[in-house]
Parts: C-alpha cells; structure tokens; sequence
C-alpha cells in the first residue's frame, strides 16, 4: 500500500502539540500537592491521600460519559473545542485556586477543600485532555505518520516535565515566603500558560469527523465494544502496569530522595529533582526527532517491548545506586531510562488512532473520545488507588515529616516497599508487550478495507477525505475478489 493517507500540514499539527502544555500543566501544577502540602503545611500522608484520591475517583466514573458524549457531540464549532475551552478555562482557575488553603485551618477542613476542589478540578481536566487527545488523533490516517504526531505531543511533556521537576525548588525561594506561598505565585502563572496554549490549539486545528456517529448508540453498548477489542484491552492493561509500578515507586522516592539520599535537605533534595528533570528533557528531545524512524524500523510492537524491558532493568539496578553517601549517583537512570520511556509512551499513544480505525471498520463509529476516556479511567482508578496506597505506606513505614532525619529502619522498609512493586508490574508490562500483535502490516489491510467501506457509505467519510488514486485501483481490484480477512479483529 503506498504511503498517501491523509495528513495535516505541520502547522495544525505543531498547534495541537502547543496544546499539549496545557494538557500536561494541569495535571503536573496540581500533582506537587502530595508532596508541597506534607512538607509545607505538615499534613499527615494518609490526610492528603484520601485528599488526592477522592477527586481523582469522582472523575474517573465520570470520564467514560464525558468521552462518550464527545464522540456524540455536534454543534457548529465541532465535536471536540468546547471541551477545548471549557476544560482549559476552568481548570487553569482550579489549579490556581487549589493553593489558596490556610494552614491554619483544621485538617479536616482542608481534607474538604482540596477534595472539592480537586474533583472540580479533575472534571475539568478530564474534559480537556480527553478533546485535546481525540483532536491529535485524527490529524493523520497514515500508521508511522501517528508516531510522529504524538512526539509533538511528548515534546510539550518534556518542556512542562523541565518546569515541573523545578517548581518545588522554586517555591522554596526565600522571595516567595514558603513552598505553599511559592505555589500560589509559580500556579497563577502556569493558568495563563494553560489557557494560552489551549486556545492556540482550539484555533488551529481543525476536525475531520465532525459530522460521523449521527446514528446514537448508548453508552454501555459503546463501552462493550470497546473491551471486546483485543489490541485495546492489551494496550489498556500494559499502561496500567506501567503507571503501578511508576506511581508507587514516583510516590514514595520523594520521601526517599529527601530523607535517605539528601538526609532532610530540602535546597539539595530539590536542586536534585530539577538536575534530574533537566536531563531527562534533554534526553527526551534527543530521542524524539528518532521516533518515526524508530517507528519505521522495528515496530510500535518493538517499543514497547523495549520501554518494558528498560522499566525492569532500571528498577533491579536502584538498590545498588540509591545509596546516602552518593546522591547523585540516582540520576544515572536517567540517562538511558529518560529515552526509552519516552518512545515506548509516545508510541503508546500511537497505537490508540490504530485501534479506533480497527474499530470503525467493525462498528463504523469514530469514537476516539471513548478509547481515550477509558484509558484515562484505567489510569486514574490506579492513581487514585496508588495516592492512598503510598500515604498509607509512609504512615506504615514509620515516617514522620516533622523529623529532620528518619532513622534507618524507617528508611530501609520505605526503600523496599518502592522497588518491589516497581520490578513485579514491569516484568508484567513486558509479558502483555509480547503478546501485543499489531503490526503495520495488519494495520494496512484494516486501512484498505476502511476505505472500501467509506467510499461504499459517503456519509462516514471525514469532512477533507482525499482520494488517493493508488488506494482507488486497489479497492476496484478487491471488489472483485473480497478483502481478506484481518486477524487482529
């Protein structure tokens, strides 16, 4: 099959990769709260565990609707910019005002008020991330060319990942007054950074399904389909082992960092996370002009399995580098960790607009918005699980954040309760990567047949369909014979 599929020019596509700003300081500015209010306003890990985690559950329930009614959405703008505007305005407000809690106040009334504005707050995300994502989806048909798209996406990543590994260390600066003081300046910021970039995205990129799904199918029918979808169920379980192993370990290296590697020094412990934070944008930048190269070469499939294998490597060699007297030696990880996960998440992310062609050819809806807002779902189920799970592990191990040096045995069972979880869901990561079956070869015969099913119904054809000439002939010779069957259906 030749390689003329439909893509955007690389203006709509760098517009929606500015998006990805947003998309990302959301989700980073509102996620050093675990962290800036234990150690800034001395509150119990269990208190802001539940408080992290209740929001974070209301949105995941709601997020499979809020995805579906995306894909049945139909007004003049399109299906997906409200979301854009709405999400984007309302979240940068929340995560402004997420900040402004009093130490003061009792824990219980804080407990209240970073729930119900984290929940606002998570619908508001859940709303923008969902439309920014399904936008990103259909900016090209072709399946190398998806790979190159989201690296735009995983370059605003790695900018707002740089701002994010500073932003403790920012706060802490003596101008601000306090790390919570610090917040409420460096977030105020960040919200005209989100509303910016999203507008940007909202402006420049334009839909190509606006018109598809005219035919209403429910929600609970939509979400069956989905999970009869074999390469989507493997792909769903594999970013959930993932992001297990990731957020437990992420959770509980804060404390680590601080209180094992740096003993208590917050200016080192932060300098720490901003060095490793710069590294490892520089590595991401590097690798990403590589991915649809990479992508060409050896396979989605292959990165997959390469960002499992890395996850093991890298967690079995922590207990030898994760040592007080030598701080810096953690950031050696970075160095070769940084690169690989980068492709094997941007690929990732790749692999969704395959399966929503899969899906089509099977139900003739387009319904990137509900394959998106199940895996955000998935993923902020395990979240919200993981939050609760590591302030009750902190509290287990015998930390107390109101010590300046913890003593070892409190260190050493933390340091394990880390690394085992870390080592046990990337070795599961790398088992479901090898049973992933998609190939670029399948995906060109389900691109083949989707074509032919387009042009035997017009009406589901995107807006700016372009006939390409090569794919024609080869329709008019399968018509004659009948496509061939495609396996990973």
């Amino acid at each position: 099959m030749t390689n003329k599929l439909y893509t955007a020019p690389n203006s709509p596509i760098f517009a929606w990769g500015i998006g990805a700003l947003a998309c990302h300081s959301l989700i980073q500015t509102f996620g050093q709260a675990g962290t800036i209010f234990t150690m800034g306003f001395g509150l119990s890990p269990v208190v802001v565990g539940w408080a992290m985690m209740l929001p974070r559950l209301v949105d995941a329930i709601t997020d499979p609707y809020l995805g579906h009614l995306s894909d049945e959405t139909h007004t003049r703008w399109g299906r997906r910019k409200p979301y854009l505007v709405i999400g984007a305005v309302f979240g940068a407000l929340l995560v402004a005002a997420m900040w402004w809690a009093s130490p003061r106040w009792s824990e219980s009334a804080q407990l209240v008020y970073l729930a119900v504005v984290g929940t606002l707050f998570y619908i508001c995300y859940g709303l923008y991330t969902m439309a920014w994502t399904a936008v990103g989806y259909e900016l090209t048909d072709d399946y190398n060319e998806r790979s190159r798209v989201m690296a735009y996406g995983s370059l605003g990543l790695a900018v707002v990942s740089l701002g994010a590994a500073w932003c403790f260390r920012a706060a802490l600066m003596p101008v601000f007054g306090g790390a919570v003081n610090g917040m409420r300046w460096i977030s105020a910021g960040v919200a005209a950074i989100i509303v910016v970039s999203a507008f940007i995205t909202t402006k420049y990129c334009q839909e190509r399904f606006t018109h598809t799904n005219r035919e209403h199918v429910p929600l609970i029918a939509s979400l069956k389909t989905a999970m009869t979808n074999r390469p989507f169920v493997i792909l769903l379980l594999i970013k959930v082992s993932d992001l297990l192993g990731g957020r437990l370990a992420g959770a509980l290296m804060g404390y680590l960092g601080l209180y094992m590697l740096c003993a208590g020094n917050k200016v080192l412990s932060t300098t720490l996370t901003g060095i490793g934070g710069t590294i490892g944008t520089v590595c991401s930048f590097a690798m990403l002009p590589l991915i649809k190269p990479l992508s060409v070469k050896f396979g989605k499939r292959a990165a997959l399995i390469a960002g499992a294998a890395v996850g093991i490597a890298a967690a079995l060699i922590q207990p030898f580098i994760l040592t007080s007297g030598h701080p810096y030696y953690s950031l050696i990880p970075v160095l070769f960790v940084t690169p690989l996960t980068t492709l094997s998440y941007t690929i990732g992310n790749a692999i969704v607009p395959d399966i929503c062609d899969v899906d089509e050819l099977k139900t003739g809806q387009r319904r990137e918005g509900l394959f998106t807002s199940v895996m955000a779902f998935m993923a902020k189920m395990e979240i919200s699980l993981c939050t609760l799970i590591s302030g009750y592990l902190v509290a287990f191990s015998g930390l107390n954040v109101k010590l300046h040096v913890q003593p070892t045995h409190v260190l050493h069972k933390l340091f394990w309760m880390a690394i085992i979880p870390t080592i046990i869901f990337a070795i599961v990561s790398l088992l479901l990567s090898l049973k992933f079956r998609m190939t670029e070869a399948s995906m060109d015969e389900v691109r083949i047949q989707l074509e032919i099913k387009r042009k035997a119904h017009p009406e589901s054809a995107p807006d700016d369909e372009i006939s390409d000439p090569d794919v024609e002939a080869w329709a008019g010779a399968r018509a004659q014979t009948g496509p061939t069957a495609v396996p990973i259906l």
